[in-house]
């Protein structure tokens, strides 16, 4: 049986802040031309972020977007003079929300850079191990993407003292001497850095609107090759390659890969959309049988930085947060794909179950159509016991969710056909609570009154928000 191994991952999500960008990167589709995210959906986005349990946030943006007169305007008319004040609003809201932020917003230069310096905030550098700038290269339309550029902006980061991540960008039409070498270079940069957190190893892959939609992606073993070198010259770091980039992931654990890098479970992958992004449960699940197991870690990695003021206090609350997190038996999170409630699930019932909670009691009405039907004119009992758990569990979980829950158990009585096409009544409301096991009822009406379900249930608390 092979040795129990844990590996790392951060819980977190992208906020796209505008995809203009002065690049034209070829083996990129992120980059469009497109205003600012407003003040106001940029809170609500940090707001339903934080709520949902993340501890970071990634801010990205295409590189210097100020560049762009669209762009600029629009700072004008929120009161502000430059995109890095814009970016030092969203880092200060994260903070309070008790995010920890993390940049991906391209190269910076110096006057820019030095906005950000104790901010609270890290940042991430994408770097690109050869020049590939001859037509046809992922480079050719770049205006500064290279790695001599890249090396100057670590180098200015260092400089600046703000905690930075390397991200290696690979199998975009480099050599494995190319990569192998550039990483070797990277690490004699960096030697004991402490401002250095992290490794992510990106493996290009051919993502929608690319223009090198046609290049395969690389082989296993090429990818394993660099996992090993980056292991060997960056001992002692986490080490990631993102899951939804490379679905062979448990087989690179022997190989050096210790982290899971950051899981943008509430937004996707900002960069290759069509790639999903794995849940924890899932990775759990594909591990198991390898005898690995997970857990949460923070964003920042090394004691110079944790302990330095403008980060003390936030480490501190997401530690809480984290350790929640890790002593729960469950990963339960909401990613907005729930099949009653969630917003972005296509087939669900969209149902905004939460928007009818007072208190510890849930009521809502809701049609249902032929979609929910088992016999002709008659709801599915199936969809109707979801209906009755979804409304207990929120009963249960409570206005502003104070608590986490899973079902045990639940009986239902099934009193009256229910027909299609005619509106119901959903009610539901908590019983008692002995230790962690709480009790609820719900039922579900015709608007003449008359009752069709009954149903009672067991849930179990996880974890207590409150």
């Amino acid at each position: 049986m092979k040795d129990s191994v844990s590996i790392s991952y951060i819980l977190s999500s992208y906020i796209v802040l505008t995809r203009t960008c002065c690049q034209n990167c070829s083996f990129c589709s992120f980059s469009k031309e497109e205003p600012l995210l407003s003040p106001e959906d940029l809170v609500r986005q940090l707001i339903r972020i934080s709520e949902n349990g993340a501890t970071e946030v990634v801010f990205v943006s295409g590189e210097n977007p100020s560049d762009f007169p669209h762009i600029m305007l629009q700072l004008a008319t929120y009161g502000l003079s430059s995109f890095s004040e814009y970016v030092n609003m969203a880092i200060k809201k994260a903070l309070e929300l008790n995010l920890i932020p993390v940049l991906e917003i391209g190269y910076l230069n110096a006057v820019s850079l030095k906005s950000f310096c104790k901010s609270g905030c890290s940042i991430r550098v994408n770097l690109v191990a050869s020049n590939l700038s001859q037509p046809e290269q992922a480079l050719y339309e770049a205006k500064n993407r290279n790695p001599a550029n890249g090396k100057a902006f670590v180098k200015a980061l260092r400089e600046n003292e703000i905690p930075y991540t390397l991200c290696f960008n690979i199998g975009i039409g480099e050599t494995e001497e190319e990569r192998l070498t550039f990483i070797q270079e990277l690490a004699d940069l960096c030697k004991d850095d402490p401002f250095l957190q992290d490794i992510k190893i990106v493996p290009f892959q051919p993502s929608q609107n690319c223009k090198m939609f046609d290049r395969p992606p690389l082989p296993f073993e090429s990818v394993a090759r660099v996992l090993e070198k980056t292991k060997e010259v960056f001992a002692g770091l986490h080490i990631s390659v993102p899951p939804n980039l490379f679905s062979r992931y448990p087989e690179l654990i022997e190989r050096g890969l210790n982290d899971l890098g950051s899981l943008a479970i509430f937004s996707g992958d900002v960069f290759h959309p069509k790639f999903s992004v794995p849940n924890v449960e899932n990775i759990k699940a594909r591990l198991r049988n390898e005898n690995v197991s997970i857990y949460e870690r923070g964003t920042l990695s090394t004691q110079e930085v944790i302990n330095r003021p403008e980060f003390y206090n936030i480490v501190a609350s997401t530690r809480l947060i984290i350790e929640k997190h890790n002593q729960s038996i469950i990963s339960l999170i909401d990613n907005n794909h729930c099949f009653v409630c969630g917003k972005k699930n296509p087939l669900g019932l969209n149902i905004p179950v939460k928007e009818y909670i007072k208190g510890n009691t849930v009521s809502f009405t809701w049609l249902p159509n032929e979609n929910h039907q088992s016999y002709a004119g008659i709801v599915h009992g199936g969809i109707l016991a979801t209906l009755l758990d979804e409304a207990m569990g929120y009963a249960v979980m409570g206005e502003g969710i104070t608590r986490r829950i899973v079902t045990l158990e639940y009986k239902l009585n099934y009193r009256h056909p229910t027909p299609v096409g005619l509106p119901l009544k959903v009610i539901a409301s908590m019983g008692e609570k002995r230790h962690k096991v709480i009790s609820a009822k719900g039922t579900i009406y015709s608007l003449d009154g008359t009752i069709l379900v009954e149903a009672t249930g067991k849930f179990y608390e996880i974890m207590n928000n409150s």
